[in-house]
């Protein structure tokens, strides 16, 4: 079954107004009430933030999604009016949330936030309650009196008192407009000022201010935004908007977006699928607020912001899903699964749309029809908000084609991830570097996490079950698909938190070339078990060709490269064969298979085996709870059933290796297939790497000067080669991000004629030597024509 929402389920009920329709009415009046007095343009804007946090103009009355939303959010306040204290004396607001604990000020304001919606919401049980507004009237006193005022100090996470409440508080505000007391107006904004007084920086003066960056900037210029316009405060106003043109600036090292379309935060964590989504929402919202008013985001470099859709986000998009390995802490969260990320990316994609010419918003809008129609997990319309059905179902109502996602590879040096995508399926690698760290845990998620970074490889096969179906509470966190392990035993939290730690290596990076990709990873292990390995992945149409060499380590423990590691469910009983033979042996049960040719795992796909190792073969049922990985996750254990494929390398191996390709979505007659047309490995050791697919096309990653089948280079490098003796494309990247050229040899060629930016010379055998200049390129790819 599929959950894609069709044209005709999203229209049902159609005739409400539409957020087209709404802003068509809504940007004139905003325009000409800036030329007026400054109290009715902030008025016409702050009724314009409520209208976009509530989507209480758009409901239609009748529609089976607006109404599943409305009672969403009704009995969500019911629960929390609930748990309210009697006013006056108390000491918190909640029962349940005291405010000893710096998380339950933002969970106070944030449930007030949303009764504050429920209560201006057409339909709502709860719209328009004297009762309710009195509540939260005395809350916001109360709140005031404890704890959210402009001479309490900071304690716990900066984030609740400079970034989590004062949203929550702006929106409560906003929505509650002349209701509130100008006098307890005046002190929120005074405390608002107190915790937030630039938005250009974080953190209280007892710890130092740094500078904010990236959706940390955001966030904070909301909040002052949202702040200046209830508090009537053109000049907080202005400064916090001036101060989101750096979040989208270009950088090379740091937090934020890389010219390559990688997105850090957090200085050495690949963000793009949280951080950069709660940057790309934000941002989305804002310019929707000030758009046509006299506040308006004019900043011409607001263009790259617009192009990080298609650069930074849509490439970590798959069907619906946000990639996990680019969710960071995020994979620990039980409530925040990748299709949770994926309708976020869509929402905030939407919302941007409205700030961009009509043939942009029409590929961005293809984009998303995409996405949703071939999300089989379930519809976006699940859980979703009054604004988030109102903007889907727009998309439905404006009829735009979907888009494909675009086939090939892609590499982002900034942040030391791959993404590639076959014919109907995607993999991704999970890498680390001296710039990028091996994985982010902190607030007690992902203690566990410590290998995601060691080339942990995820496969997408189109079915819409695996990594969201219970997989990081149950699976074996020392055997993720991809990684070479050292099997010492790690603690949680193995290389600190936050990410403050990255491995000290040679060099990761990658090439592009066509559909085809070569990446490469120096591996050093975390935890300081001395373990290294040097780990390469090829990409060709059909499948992804991992080599390892050099493995090695100095703790005397078991080494294993793991092929896979596959969910398969509950119930599991997928078949697992060998060379044609069904795996039998008992659940629990290792079984090794001498040098084999080929596996296969039904429903997942097949693997080639390409060199002389050993494969062993596991299937066992794991038991784990979210608990386990994210303190704050429920302790209920559940369980699923995996296939295990692994290479075992001994204990204390020295120049070890491995060399394998996986066929992502073949069944097993296509796998034995193509064994018997396997790719060649051409070279596998310390000085490099690389297969040849076909006699035109080869690929490689030098370690050092050397050569690979019918490629040399004078360095590090790596070289994907495409061509005849008649005409070839070259494709180089310099991994190290240093050298200033490089120099690559073709064998069996004499070129003489190659794309500006490179030279072109013969050597004494009549072979093709080129230098490309990589200064300054930061890992980019060079491609060159070469000819005749």
């Amino acid at each position: 079954m599929t959950y894609g929402l069709t044209r005709r389920h999203l229209l049902k009920g159609a005739g409400a107004l539409t957020f087209a329709g709404l802003l068509a009415g809504g940007f004139g009046p905003l325009a000409q009430a800036a030329q007026a007095a400054t109290v009715p343009e902030f008025e016409a804007l702050r009724e314009r933030w409520v209208d976009q946090i509530t989507g209480r103009k758009l409901i239609t009355a009748g529609d089976p999604d607006f109404t599943a939303a409305v009672a969403r959010l009704d009995a969500d306040v019911s629960k929390s009016v609930a748990l309210l204290l009697p006013a006056g004396t108390r000491t918190q607001i909640f029962s349940d949330a005291p405010f000893t604990a710096d998380a339950q000020i933002v969970t106070t304001y944030k449930r007030l936030a949303l009764m504050a919606t429920a209560w201006a919401t057409p339909g709502s049980v709860h719209e328009g309650n004297a009762a309710l507004l009195g509540h939260m009237l005395a809350a916001l006193q109360d709140g005031n009196r404890l704890i959210y005022n402009a001479t309490q100090k900071e304690f716990g996470n900066w984030w609740s008192w400079e970034i989590g409440t004062p949203r929550a508080l702006g929106d409560i505000l906003a929505i509650l407009g002349s209701h509130v007391p100008a006098e307890l107006l005046g002190r929120y904004t005074a405390a608002v000022d107190h915790f937030i007084p630039d938005p250009t920086l974080q953190f209280s003066d007892e710890r130092g201010k740094i500078l904010s960056e990236g959706a940390n900037r955001v966030d904070i210029c909301q909040g002052i935004i949202v702040r200046s316009i209830v508090g009537n405060d053109p000049a907080r106003l202005a400064a916090a908007v001036a101060a989101l043109s750096p979040v989208w600036q270009y950088v090379t090292s740091g937090n934020g977006f890389f010219t390559d379309g990688s997105f850090v935060q957090h200085s050495t964590i690949a963000y793009t699928g949280t951080y950069g989504l709660v940057l790309l929402g934000g941002l989305a919202k804002l310019f929707s607020l000030l758009g046509g008013s006299a506040h308006a985001v004019s900043d011409p470099s607001r263009d790259i912001l617009f192009k990080s859709v298609e650069d930074s986000f849509a490439p970590f998009l798959h069907n619906g899903q946000m990639l996990d390995s680019v969710r960071g802490r995020a994979i620990s969260r039980t409530q925040e699964r990748s299709y949770d990320n994926g309708d976020g990316a869509i929402e905030s994609i939407l919302w941007l749309a409205r700030a961009v010419d009509p043939a942009t918003a029409t590929r961005w809008q293809g984009l998303c029809q995409g996405w949703i129609e071939r999300n089989s997990f379930e519809s976006p319309l699940k859980g979703a908000s009054i604004p988030r059905t109102a903007l889907l179902k727009d998309l439905a109502a404006a009829g735009v084609a979907p888009i494909a996602e675009t086939p090939g590879h892609s590499f982002f040096a900034g942040m030391d991830r791959s993404v590639f995508r076959g014919d109907g399926w995607a993999a991704a690698l999970g890498l680390c570097s001296n710039r990028i760290a091996w994985y982010e845990c902190g607030n007690g998620e992902n203690n566990l996490g410590g290998q995601t970074g060691s080339g942990m490889t995820y496969v997408y096969t189109g079915k819409a079950d695996h990594f969201d179906d219970d997989f990081w509470p149950t699976a074996n966190l020392s055997r993720l698909p991809g990684i070479t392990v050292d099997t010492t035993p790690l603690p949680a939290k193995v290389e600190g938190e936050w990410g403050a730690k990255t491995p000290k290596n040679e060099w990761t990076g990658g090439a592009s070339l066509g559909t085809a990709g070569a990446v490469g990873m120096h591996l050093l292990a975390p935890g300081g078990t001395g373990m290294a390995a040097r780990k390469a992945w090829f990409y060709a149409r059909d499948m992804v060709v991992a080599l390892g060499a050099d493995i090695k380590t100095a703790s005397g423990a078991l080494v294993e490269s793991i092929v896979e590691h596959r969910n398969l469910g509950a119930v599991g009983g997928q078949a697992i064969t060998v060379d044609g033979v069904a795996h039998s042996a008992p659940t629990g049960t290792h079984a090794v298979h001498g040098n084999p040719g080929w596996a296969h795992v039904e429903g997942t796909g097949g693997y080639l085996m390409l060199g002389e190792e050993s494969l062993t073969v596991l299937r066992e049922q794991r038991v784990g709870s979210w608990q386990k990985v994210n303190t704050g996750g429920p302790a209920a254990t559940t369980s699923r059933q995996y296939a295990t494929l692994l290479i075992d390398h001994g204990t204390a191996p020295r120049q070890a290796s491995y060399a394998y390709a996986i066929l992502p979505g073949a069944s097993a007659r296509e796998t034995e297939k193509a064994s018997r047309k396997a790719p060649r490995v051409l070279r596998n050791d310390a000085v490099g790497q690389g297969v040849e697919f076909s006699a035109k096309e080869t690929a490689a990653i030098f370690w050092q000067a050397g050569t690979v089948g019918i490629m040399s280079a004078d360095g590090p490098a790596c070289v994907l080669f495409n061509g005849n003796p008649g005409h070839g494309v070259l494709a180089v990247s310099d991994p190290t991000q240093s050298a200033g050229t490089l120099t690559v040899t073709v064998a069996g060629t004499a070129y003489r004629r190659t794309t500006a930016g490179a030279t072109l010379a013969l050597d004494a055998n009549g072979n093709t030597v080129v230098t490309v200049n990589t200064a300054g390129l930061m890992g980019a790819t060079v491609e060159l024509e070469l000819h005749r």
